[in-house]
């Protein structure tokens, strides 16, 4: 993630082959983890979609959920570029805002019925979560508004941890992430005056499908 230098990398680099090489290790099992709770999103709704690739997950966002306003934030150009060409080879219909940046760039006059983050809170260091990300985040969620995370979690299985090990290491090559292993952001989204409503595992507890509440 990133058109600059920023706490998440920079993923301008990888953005041509990263929907392959997910596809490559881990199927579309990716993908379906972070369809778990969509259906929890209701109708009507505005969303911020922080960190979304390509696009994928846009397109099932507004297709199947039929949200009000969608602002699609993303701090890798040809991410958000690929992004909104998808939605024009699909002939998706909604109102996106695509915008490149970083949390930095949300302001407290926008606030959201829904937040969500696929795969993003595995890009930064545990103490940039606790101080700036999730704080930023939390403070455009409206009261009882929820957060939907999909993303990998630390774990004890020794081949996941060989293959999280090698993602690191791979993005840390080619996207310049700043991080060593994997934060515990369950703990950091408890802390933040955050309850979890829901959760589900997928990949046999590598990836977590989690509904937060504000």
């Amino acid at each position: 993630m990133g058109a600059k230098q920023n706490a998440g990398g920079n993923f301008n680099a990888v953005a041509p082959i990263y929907d392959f090489l997910a596809f490559l290790v881990f199927g579309r099992k990716l993908q379906q983890a972070q369809l778990t709770w969509l259906n929890r999103i209701p109708t009507g709704a505005t969303v911020l979609l922080v960190g979304g690739g390509t696009g994928w997950l846009l397109q099932q966002l507004l297709t199947r959920c039929q949200p009000k306003r969608v602002v699609y934030l993303e701090t890798s150009s040809q991410m958000l570029a690929r992004a909104s060409q998808r939605l024009l080879r699909q002939s998706v219909i909604g109102t996106v805002e695509f915008r490149l940046g970083d949390e930095t760039s949300l302001t407290d006059q926008e606030p959201f019925d829904v937040v969500l983050t696929p795969f993003v809170l595995d890009l930064f260091p545990e103490s940039f979560l606790q101080k700036s990300f999730v704080p930023r985040l939390y403070s455009v969620l409206k009261p009882g508004g929820l957060w939907l995370v999909t993303d990998f979690v630390p774990t004890t299985i020794g081949w996941q941890r060989a293959l999280l090990w090698t993602m690191i290491r791979f993005f840390r090559l080619t996207a310049g992430i700043k991080i060593q292993q994997l934060a515990n952001w369950q703990q950091v989204l408890a802390t933040a005056s955050l309850t979890v409503r829901e959760q589900r595992s997928h990949l046999k507890g590598m990836v977590a499908a989690d509904v937060w509440v504000r």
